[in-house]
């Protein structure tokens, strides 16, 4: 028999793409107002379907909170990867790719939005969660970078930590001024400096020059 040109999706499928509605409106919704001013009826009219499906696939407003949460920690995974691999780059040039590609997702409008509504929400947010934005990007941006100070002549443990310091150096002013003003820029070239700079006080407090 002739296979048919359309079928219906089946149930399963439905459930996902359901699913997949609920958290993109979840995330629209507690990025713009936080978990306490966030509304599931917002999110089931930006998404479709109803507040008994909702329920059905999360339980309860706490449980697509923290769905959410999981969401914003694999889209940060996958966006803070390096744009391309640094191993057989020279070491300043690797940590200047790596660290500008870093520190414009953080200062991307979502990530900023997510980073205050953790913070916001520390308690309600899942332990493994909560130790992942303390130490936000060193463990996206680490291990190519890691490989490329132990050849420097770092132990791997000194190495990753000085990935940690290296984040931080990043963060620095910029994050928190662009955390606390909304109208907040810099300009690629700004932050390309900026980047120099902080790789500057990394390899001179490290002395592998």
């Amino acid at each position: 028999m002739p296979l048919q040109a359309h079928s219906e999706p089946r149930p399963a499928d439905r459930g996902v793409a359901r699913r997949h509605a609920f958290l993109e409106a979840a995330r629209a919704v507690f990025l713009e107002h936080g978990y306490e001013a966030a509304s599931v009826n917002d999110v089931v009219r930006l998404a479709g379907g109803s507040l008994a499906t909702l329920y059905a696939q999360f339980g309860n407003k706490e449980g697509l909170f923290l769905a959410f949460m999981q969401d914003q920690h694999d889209r940060f995974a996958r966006d803070m990867q390096p744009p391309q691999p640094v191993d057989n780059l020279p070491l300043e040039e690797a940590l200047q790719t790596v660290g500008e590609h870093f520190l414009r997702c953080l200062l991307q409008r979502d990530s900023l939005a997510f980073y205050r509504v953790m913070v916001a929400e520390g308690r309600k947010v899942p332990v493994h969660l909560r130790r992942y934005f303390t130490l936000v990007g060193s463990s996206q941006i680490g291990d190519e970078l890691v490989r490329q100070l132990v050849s420097a002549g770092l132990s791997e443990g000194d190495a990753r930590e000085s990935v940690h310091y290296f984040v931080e150096l990043l963060r620095a002013r910029l994050h928190f001024q662009a955390l606390a003003d909304d109208t907040f820029t810099v300009s690629d070239a700004d932050l390309s400096a900026h980047v120099a700079r902080a790789i500057r006080f990394l390899l001179n407090g490290l002395q592998l020059r």
